[in-house]
């Protein structure tokens, strides 16, 4: 869930994945871990068992933490934004100049089950730093948040 706050010099875009949210992927990778428990005390190959519910897992964690926290501060003063990302592969915040942010833009992904939109930056040098996602019934918020935010920047997008 998108959240924006708006100071004199500096507005803050936050991204969190709902608590609802995390609570089913956390139960649903703790269900996979009791049904491969339950299957290896009925006297099925326990390491064929116990390596299919470690990838399953593996998998949940993984998606759990591409969707961790993230936030951007909008320094309209100093004219540059700061990334930070709770991720464990993101490291150290990232400070970017408005000059160097091609477009800041709500991107569909469709997926099988599924569509969403997901909150992306993108620099001059090619790269996009993925901000967070909301289901395709909560895209106004974070296409509102973002067309605010490109007209108090001056950074493009659509």
């Amino acid at each position: 869930m998108f959240s924006l706050s708006k100071g004199n010099d500096s507005w803050t875009l936050r991204f969190e994945v709902g608590p609802l949210r995390r609570f089913g992927a956390i139960g649903a990778g703790l269900a996979g871990l009791a049904v491969a428990g339950f299957q290896v005390s009925e006297g099925r190959s326990a390491v064929a068992l116990i390596a299919g519910a470690a990838a399953g897992v593996g998998v949940l964690g993984y998606w759990l933490l591409s969707d961790a926290a993230t936030t951007v501060i909008f320094d309209l003063k100093r004219r540059q934004l700061e990334i930070g990302s709770e991720r464990p592969w993101f490291g150290k915040p990232r400070v970017y100049a408005f000059a160097d942010v091609t477009a800041l833009n709500a991107v569909n992904r469709s997926g099988e089950t599924v569509d969403s939109w997901e909150a992306v930056v993108e620099l001059n040098d090619g790269s996009r730093i993925k901000l967070g996602r909301e289901a395709e019934g909560s895209n106004e918020r974070i296409r509102s948040y973002l067309t605010e935010i490109r007209h108090a920047t001056g950074i493009a997008g659509s």
